[in-house]
């Protein structure tokens, strides 16, 4: 994507003399000389060339004192002119005050009044075709290859630990602008792109630490290595964007830098995020490396320990031209594992955001998982998820169950923990809360039905706790509801479940005596009713609580089997009585406003077509 900005100063004139460049004279009275040009980055809107905080610029945002931008080709292609074409046109870019201005110069020449040629328009809207470089340094390595028209480079740094002024020496742009013409009818304004992909490189300890007091809050990362990369590089001259050379090696180690070496964020939420360029490529295992940073345990005045980490990507990771990879790692607690993934961008300034607040990986359930309990004795290097402390109990991320510290389930191995508290009898969660961060899926496939989940309560024991779904999938729910009794004081909310197989009763609940706002069940069902009463519904299959703003969309049953309750602003697809969304919202707002005082969260909906419920936070 090109994104044109302020041209970056006073065009520079130019006059004729003789030359031996390779063109054809125009012949029309009608030509224009082109007498100035506007060249800028495609990327950036930073004022200077490189400045101190990494969150405003990376690289190059602006041009320089004597910055050259070598056209190796300007041609005409359009009539009413004839075609003709320059070769290898030099133009110096000379600051001035706050602007600047380019200057055409001869090649080795630093005179402009050297320029020996004019180039034309024939009229302000014909195009021409600007092909071109601008070397980011006067050493830069950079030379013609091994067919005509192409160029090849190599990186002279792989270790940008210097900084963004190492970046800035690598940080070659090109041009290829095919359809330039001049609205004044006579200046040109071409536009440059990043051509070395640029790389971002996010370590996430977020959560990494058991609790905020624990020694692991205050690690570090750092040496963070992307091994055996390619260093040669060739332009084909005809496009923005570079390859990697035929004859490029896989050998070179890229060290990358890291801004803020302390890392963003404190305690339980710190990332460290790393800045470097590399070749573009495909690579189908990336492999990296780093070093982690602990206080020592035994004594936290001596020296510190170190521990190196190697790891690598196991999808193809891609480097494009003149784009942004972010490539995310995070360090698990649990036996210390490492999840990574791969983004892609368009070449960007700004500081990726906080990972730890991006969307996490659907986790998978197995038979073969053991968790644990509060109640088994263990701390918090060994627990699966809660542990108590003092008569408290916490989850493994130092969270203890209030409305603003919830306890939070990020993996399967979790959500069976939960599901093991309720069923053994060690806690019914009154009082508490309790997010899902992280999809769950139940099996393997979309066919499969190996996992049959034995339901929360499922030994009569009451869920009375608030349940905060995140607006995330339970996925492939099969054999049982989710929760058996969701109880008189407890809460559910945004949740969305699909299902394969057949469930019992109803997808979220075989009762519900408590209240379940905002969750949705998705496709058919499959319900089945196994009460001698049959109760039979794809959300719940017996209602005595309140149900608002939930649906489904599902057509093989309702949306509740048996109901004694309150259900408000709620449909399924099968309901030939459905309301329109404008309905349902007033239906709920009336609702709302006549039990304002009843809700345990914050959270409210509205109706929208083709999108219910939409969340609603209230003041």
């Amino acid at each position: 994507m090109k994104i044109n900005y302020l041209f970056l100063g006073a065009f520079a004139f130019l006059s004729a003399c003789t030359t031996t460049y390779d063109y054809d004279t125009p012949q029309s009275s009608a030509a224009v000389e082109i007498k100035g040009i506007s060249a800028s980055i495609s990327q950036g809107t930073a004022s200077t060339r490189a400045v101190a905080e990494v969150k405003d610029a990376v690289g190059r945002t602006a041009f320089a004192t004597d910055d050259k931008i070598v056209f190796t080709l300007i041609q005409r292609t359009n009539e009413p002119l004839n075609s003709f074409k320059y070769k290898n046109i030099h133009y110096k870019y000379t600051t001035n005050g706050k602007d600047g201005s380019w200057s055409r110069v001869s090649n080795g020449a630093t005179d402009p009044k050297e320029d020996p040629e004019k180039i034309y328009w024939t009229d302000g809207a014909s195009f021409h075709t600007f092909m071109g470089y601008c070397l980011p340094s006067a050493d830069y390595s950079w030379t013609p290859g091994t067919t005509e028209g192409s160029y090849e480079g190599e990186l002279k740094t792989t270790d940008f630990t210097g900084g963004n002024d190492d970046i800035v020496k690598e940080d070659l742009l090109l041009c290829c602008n095919k359809d330039v013409t001049s609205p004044d009818h006579v200046s040109a304004k071409v536009n440059l792109t990043h051509a070395l992909s640029n790389v971002h490189v996010i370590v996430n300890i977020k959560n990494f630490a058991a609790s905020s007091s624990a020694t692991d809050v205050k690690v570090t990362v750092s040496d963070m290595k992307l091994t055996n990369q390619p260093t040669k590089f060739v332009w084909d001259g005809e496009t923005d964007s570079l390859k990697v050379a035929d004859n490029a090696s896989f050998a070179e180690n890229i060290k990358l830098w890291c801004p803020n070496t302390a890392g963003e964020g404190k305690d339980q939420s710190r990332t460290f995020t790393f800045y470097g360029l590399a070749v573009p490529q495909g690579n189908e295992q990336l492999k990296f490396s780093f070093t982690v940073t602990y206080p020592n345990p035994m004594n936290p005045n001596g020296e510190p320990l170190e521990k190196n980490y190697e790891g690598a990507f196991s999808k193809k990771v891609y480097f494009h031209s003149g784009k942004s990879t972010t490539l995310n790692i995070t360090l698990s607690h649990q036996d210390e594992q490492i999840f990574t993934g791969a983004q892609y961008s368009d070449w960007s300034f700004e500081a990726t955001p906080d990972l730890g607040e991006l969307r996490k990986k659907s986790t998978y359930m197995t038979d073969n998982m053991t968790v644990t309990t509060c109640a088994d004795g263990v701390t918090a290097d060994n627990a699966i998820w809660l542990y108590k402390e003092d008569n408290n109990v916490f989850d493994i991320y130092g969270n203890d169950g209030t409305a603003s510290k919830p306890y939070r389930i990020t993996s399967a191995e979790q959500m069976l923990s939960f599901a093991k508290e309720v069923n053994s009898g060690n806690l019914d969660f009154e009082g508490k809360y309790i997010r899902l961060d992280a999809d769950i899926t139940m099996q393997k496939s979309s066919t499969a039905t190996g996992k049959t989940w034995t339901s929360i309560g499922a030994t009569g024991k009451k869920f009375q706790g608030t349940f905060l779904g995140g607006d995330r999938f339970i996925n492939r729910l099969s054999g049982n509801p989710l929760f058996a009794t969701i109880g008189e004081h407890a809460c559910v909310e945004q949740l969305q479940i699909t299902c394969v197989d057949s469930i019992a009763n109803g997808a979220l609940a075989k009762t519900n005596s408590g209240m379940i706002g905002g969750c949705r069940v998705i496709d058919d069902a499959k319900i089945i009713g196994t009460d001698t009463d049959n109760n039979c519904g794809a959300l719940v299959g017996a209602n005595s609580g309140t149900i608002h703003a939930c649906y489904y969309t599902g057509d093989d049953v309702q949306l509740v089997g048996a109901n004694s309750g309150t259900i408000i602003g709620c449909y399924f697809a099968s309901d030939s009585e459905l309301k329109s969304a404008a309905d349902l919202t007033k239906d709920l707002k009336k609702w709302y406003d006549a039990n304002s005082g009843k809700f345990k969260t914050k959270y409210q909906y509205t109706a929208t077509p083709g999108s219910l419920p939409t969340v609603v936070v209230l003041p």
